[in-house]
């Protein structure tokens, strides 16, 4: 593990870019320290993102082709954040993550022909252009999803490097002339298939598959090309990125195909690039792993700003289906080991390679379960860091019937609302996914926004206070929770945690996961609370002998408590 330093201690950059100077201005092989501070104010601090399949959330052409795009969902912001505080019929998020966009063959787009040209189904760069001003004018900021790790095999790069040894894209990849035959030469994942592939009488690395070979990111000109992409749209207004895969960039001799200390190296380097001229700019990292391993990502200050926590998100769905404490609590302690500040983490519940949540939570069941999905909007919207909504988890979508295997199932249309089959999501008689798939993706009765945005019991109504509540409360948004975990007595599905914001507000959530059984539960906490949000009935505490003390918690609830 990498052990950080305190927050706002003066931070080293370990490697600088290729040709830097010394600290005694002299030349050196790219190894002189920088000092640098990280930025513990960073304009995502006290944000909520979320997370758009441009695909699947508006289809804006005229006539409707079955396919979202750049238009459709410029036309949708007011539904994310209309910018006036005032008003009740937005989500109320600042943040928004674009899966890729970029040019490219297939329906996911992770596999890019041309990192800046615009997907030919989505628009043009002026369509994305003015998704950006008008996010802009509403107070949203917009990432672009970023794959680093590997292009499409159609990529010019590639078609040119597969030509021959000689070819001028050759050192784009990792090329060999025969297989190597090591056990390690495995896919670190899934199914640890093959990673080498035959080509014009050579072999090429790829460790997603024969399409995405994997770039040469020891080549300084890779690096370089990467740079001046970043900086392209930066210089548009995009606002950050969402790396992809950030884990298999460099491999090694020895068959090391994750982590590698270059692979660190080279994410300084491009953060120290970007942050010369556009210092704001926000580093999201795809980093799949425990919260042991992700914590190296934040390098000293120097390497990404936020990365996703697999590891929370995992803990809250398996409580919440356990309906014990027991794996949120231990996550939490990890985290809390692991990150001295806990800002980096990006807490989220599902993402687009993974099972819904709603559908998660059914587990094998046929019903939605409304209870846990509203455990875990809480959950999620209490945990420290800046949290990540997927689109649609704030209905309650569960996604196609085959979603544990399929990803298409996992990123099906929004629902806009119950009028006729495409539930407002294109004029068409059909759309993309049904023509894909030959499948249809029904939702139960009510999953759309037009129903739940006029109900103030919905999911979508939860979401949007929760939200609401967290950016009105620095606690919430930014706050610092108790180190160590607080402990309480009772039931062994309550769960509390206590967060602390520097101008000395806390706010305290308390939940009881249990599906069926209410409990008592006594917090070593001295003061006086105030509700601010819950579900489930949940009785105020008293103060007894300098501890809270709540009398028979409901099943499956829970409150926000403004503490003094």
């Amino acid at each position: 593990m990498r052990r950080l330093l305190p927050v706002g201690a003066a931070l080293f950059l370990l490697a600088c870019p290729p040709g830097g100077t010394g600290p005694d201005g002299g030349e050196d092989a790219g190894t002189g320290p920088e000092i640098i501070t990280p930025n513990e104010t960073g304009w995502w601090r006290d944000d909520v993102f979320y997370e758009v399949f441009v695909r699947s959330f508006q289809d804006g052409s005229e006539t409707g082709d079955g396919v979202g795009d750049l238009q459709g969902l410029t036309a949708r912001l007011d539904y994310l954040n209309d910018g006036n505080p005032e008003t009740t019929t937005d989500l109320g998020v600042n943040g928004i993550w674009l899966m890729p966009v970029f040019a490219s063959p297939s329906y996911h787009g992770y596999d890019v022909t041309d990192y800046r040209a615009v997907k030919y189904d989505y628009g043009t760069q002026a369509d994305l252009e003015a998704l950006i001003a008008a996010a802009h004018a509403r107070g949203i900021k917009i990432l672009l999803d970023l794959v680093v790790n590997h292009t499409s095999s159609a990529h010019p790069w590639f078609v040119s490097a597969r030509e021959g040894p000689d070819a001028p894209y050759r050192n784009f990849y990792v090329w060999k002339d025969t297989k190597p035959t090591e056990a390690g030469w495995k896919r670190p994942f899934g199914d640890f298939g093959d990673v080498w592939f035959h080509a014009n009488g050579d072999y090429y690395y790829a460790v997603y598959n024969a399409g995405m070979p994997d770039l040469n990111w020891r080549n300084p000109e890779v690096e370089a090309e990467f740079v001046a992409i970043m900086k392209h749209w930066l210089a548009l207004g995009v606002d950050g990125f969402r790396v992809d895969a950030v884990r298999y960039l460099v491999e090694s001799e020895d068959a090391k195909l994750t982590d590698q200390p270059e692979t660190h190296q080279v994410f300084q380097r491009l953060r120290h690039a970007i942050h010369q001229e556009y210092p704001d700019a926000l580093l999201v990292a795809e980093a799949w792993t425990g919260n042991s391993k992700v914590a190296d990502y934040y390098g000293f200050g120097n390497e990404f700003q936020l990365a996703f926590s697999f590891e929370i998100a995992d803990a809250i769905r398996s409580s919440i289906k356990k309906g014990t404490r027991a794996d949120i609590h231990q996550a939490n302690a990890i985290s809390q080991s692991e990150f001295v500040d806990r800002g980096f983490e990006a807490p989220f519940l599902t993402n687009h390679d993974q099972v819904r949540v709603m559908r998660d939570l059914m587990g094998t069941g046929t019903t939605p379960p409304p209870e846990q999905a509203r455990l875990a909007a809480a959950l999620l919207m209490a945990h420290p860091g800046t949290p990540f909504l997927y689109y649609g988890e704030e209905l309650g979508m569960v996604g196609g019937a085959s979603s544990r295997t399929e990803d298409k199932d996992k990123r099906t249309p929004m629902r806009w609302d119950d009028t006729g089959p495409q539930a407002g999501f294109t004029q068409d008689a059909s759309n993309w996914f049904e023509r894909d798939t030959t499948r249809t993706a029904p939702e139960a009765v009510g999953v759309d926004v037009a129903t739940q945005q006029t109900d103030p019991d919905s999911l979508w109504s939860l979401y949007r206070r929760l939200i609401a509540l967290r950016q009105a409360h620095p606690a919430l948004a930014t706050g610092v929770a108790s180190r160590p975990a607080i402990e309480g007595t009772g039931g062994p599905g309550v769960f509390a945690t206590l967060r602390t914001a520097g101008d000395g507000s806390r706010v305290l959530l308390v939940i009881n996961l249990a599906t069926t059984a209410s409990a008592g539960f006594t917090l070593p906490l001295s003061g006086s609370v105030t509700v601010l949000e819950g579900a489930g009935l949940m009785p105020t505490p008293t103060s007894q002998s300098g501890a809270l003390v709540f009398d028979a918690l409901p099943p499956q609830s829970f409150a926000f408590f403004k503490f003094d």
